[in-house]
């Protein structure tokens, strides 16, 4: 079998299971809506989520199999899409098999979240990636030591998740049919050597990704740029998750649900920094991104001190509370024109100067060419912006000749 056939097949095979996991989930919550029994609150919403992403994950990095077969990245998010698509069909049979009240079906409660676990363990190939994004291989051979000392430190978190005694890791109620030694984790929900090793993991991937970024050339910058965009969303997502467990006791799931939403946006990054499709555009994604967030957190403290000043001055009104409401937002309305133009301005100029430039080159030219009716100056201008701003390998105008009328004769 040659190397692109075995691509082929891969790719196929692990997206027909995502697709299966995904079926199989609908299927059995159709057939048995049992209650749900997992940790940080999980619910239909965020099992939504998980296939959602599963399918993501597993869509394109099939995509990326079978047109980059020489990447590992592809190959690693196929295992994760289908980890987290089978997944939600093994909860959903640990939920309708603890459901039956018996002890045989508690047996196979059992079984099947432990499978759970094991798929869901395929996590910690997104920590793999980030070692060796965008090649598929280490940037050196230090890293190389690095990476393999990670998945050593992978291999003992693995052990303990499958084997520690007690509620299973992620579904609690459920107790470990294979579980056996001491219980590592106390009074904590997690043990606390799973917690050193994100804490050496976690600092070493994003130094790994630092030491990339600035060795790499202007093309892998922007491919970086991509994946740590929709890293810092999805790591938004997870600090709601982490927020909502220790405030809310039991979580009511929200917190999963933004995490689990906000990784599908991870392999999508990934494919358009590896396929290199519109990769240019990640600067400008990024200021826009920037400027709506400053913009937002301004115009809700504008809007939230006009509405606590109103409701001071006009407390002694009947209907005081309803006017500082309705002057706040048409405050908040009348300053968004404005302050979008300024922050976007300001934003720019740091994280997206090429277009920031290029605006600023364009509206030049268009000042001078209102008053030049030179040929050859008007050429070596327009030649000189589309260099600056565009940079074509090669770039020719061409001005139409005047078309001389014939005299009517007299």
């Amino acid at each position: 079998m040659t190397a692109r056939s075995g691509a082929w097949t891969f790719a196929t095979v692990g997206m027909g299971l995502a697709i299966a996991g995904a079926i199989g989930t609908a299927v059995v919550r159709y057939l048995s809506p049992a209650p749900m029994r997992a940790a940080f609150g999980f619910g239909e919403a965020a099992m939504l989520g998980y296939l959602i992403s599963g399918l993501t994950w597993a869509s394109i990095g099939a995509l990326l199999v079978i047109r980059r077969p020489e990447n590992a990245v592809g190959w690693l998010m196929v295992l994760i899409g289908v980890g987290y698509a089978l997944s939600q069909l093994s909860v959903a049979l640990t939920f309708a098999f603890a459901a039956e009240g018996t002890a045989q079906g508690e047996r196979l409660a059992q079984i099947a979240g432990w499978v759970t676990v094991v798929l869901q363990l395929v996590g910690i190939f997104q920590l793999a990636i980030g070692f060796i994004f965008p090649t598929g291989h280490a940037q050196s051979s230090g890293w190389a030591r690095l990476i393999r000392l990670f998945w050593a430190f992978a291999g003992v978190f693995v052990v303990i998740s499958l084997f520690q005694p007690g509620g299973l890791q992620l579904i609690p109620a459920v107790q470990n049919p294979f579980g056996f030694g001491p219980d590592l984790r106390g009074d904590q929900p997690i043990a606390p050597i799973l917690t050193l090793f994100s804490l050496i993991i976690i600092p070493s991937l994003g130094l790994s990704m630092v030491s990339r970024y600035r060795a790499a050339g202007r093309v892998e910058r922007q491919q970086l740029k991509w994946f740590v965009l929709a890293l810092s969303l999805s790591a938004i997502g997870l600090g709601i998750a982490l927020l909502e467990a220790i405030v809310s006791r039991p979580a009511n799931g929200i917190g999963l649900t933004v995490y689990v939403f906000a990784g599908a946006v991870v392999p999508v990054a990934i494919g358009v920094a590896i396929l290199r499709y519109r990769l240019f555009e990640i600067d400008r994604i990024i200021s826009r991104t920037i400027a709506y967030a400053v913009i937002t957190a301004v115009l809700a403290s504008v809007f939230i001190g006009a509405v606590l000043l109103g409701s001071a001055l006009l407390g002694q009104l009947a209907e005081g509370q309803t006017l500082a409401y309705a002057g706040s937002t048409l405050l908040v309305f009348a300053l968004f024109g404005p302050m979008r133009r300024r922050a976007q301005s300001a934003v720019d100029r740091r994280f997206d100067r090429a277009h920031y430039d290029s605006i600023r080159t364009v509206d030049s030219l268009s000042v001078r060419l209102r008053g030049d009716v030179d040929l050859g100056r008007v050429e070596d201008d327009v030649l000189d912006v589309v260099a600056r701003t565009l940079h074509p390998a090669r770039a020719v105008l061409w001005l139409r000749p005047a078309v001389r009328r014939p005299q009517r004769p007299s």
